[in-house]
Formats: C-alpha cells, sequence, structure tokens
C-alpha cells in the first residue's frame, strides 16, 4: 500500500510553484535534477522536455522573490523597458569613459607642460619664417 506522508512534500517549494504558475500558467518551478538547482521552467509545446530559464542554485526563494526575478527578466512584457534601462546604462557608461580619458589627457598635458617649463623650454609651439630661430632674444 502507497502511502502519501506530508513530510514528503515540500512545502516551499510548492508555494513557488503555485505562484510561478499565478503569474504565467507556462511556467513552472521545480528542480533541475542535472545540476541540483531549483529553477523556474517554461513548459515548451509538442510535449518537449520543460526548459530552465532562471536558476536559484539549490535554496527556494520566497514566492515574492521568484516572482520579482521573473518580472524583471520577462522580456515578453517588460522588453521596452528593459532595452530602455540597458541603452541608458551603456550610455552612461560611455559617458563615464570619456569622462576618465579627457580627465587623463588633461593630467597628461599637464604633465608635459610641468616638465618643459623645468627644462625652460616654452609648451607653446610658435611657428616662425624660414630662417627665424626660437633661440633668438
Amino acid at each position: 500500500m502507497n502511502l502519501w506522508l506530508p513530510n514528503t512534500v515540500n512545502y516551499a517549494a510548492y508555494k513557488v510553484d503555485y505562484a510561478v504558475r499565478q503569474y504565467d500558467n507556462r511556467l513552472m518551478f521545480a528542480r533541475n535534477m542535472d545540476n541540483g538547482d531549483w529553477c523556474i521552467f517554461v513548459r515548451m509545446p509538442n510535449d518537449a522536455e520543460p526548459y530552465p530559464i532562471l536558476g536559484f542554485q539549490d535554496t527556494i526563494p520566497e514566492p515574492f522573490e521568484a516572482i520579482d526575478r521573473l518580472k524583471a527578466a520577462d522580456t515578453m512584457r517588460h522588453g521596452d523597458r528593459i532595452y530602455k534601462d540597458m541603452v541608458a546604462s551603456q550610455e552612461k557608461y560611455r559617458a563615464d569613459l570619456k569622462y576618465t580619458a579627457d580627465q587623463a589627457i588633461a593630467d597628461s598635458a599637464e604633465r608635459t607642460e610641468h616638465m618643459m617649463r623645468q627644462r625652460g623650454a616654452s609648451p607653446v609651439i610658435k611657428s616662425l619664417p624660414k630662417g627665424v630661430s626660437n633661440n633668438d632674444a
């Protein structure tokens, strides 16, 4: 006789699975037996194996944490926002990189000018007619 015992059911995983199914009925929460991670899977059409889309390593998250991660990664529903955030992040990174490069250029120019003045040379390049030199005083 087979008996169902309450201690054999993982209620934490069941709660996450229920929340995930409420978010989208194509999704499910289960353990990936290939690597032992708890994952959110999407059910594939034509009876294909479910495909893992989000992993939580060996810990079962709280249902609200799983849903928050789903919402943050849901490109079907939030693709435009994710794309805009990504572009804004890249633009900020490029601006920061340009600012850092400009600061380095200015710093090296100041050091070069200081070095030239210590040697008695002028950092300003003067264009003189043929036959006239900078050494004539």
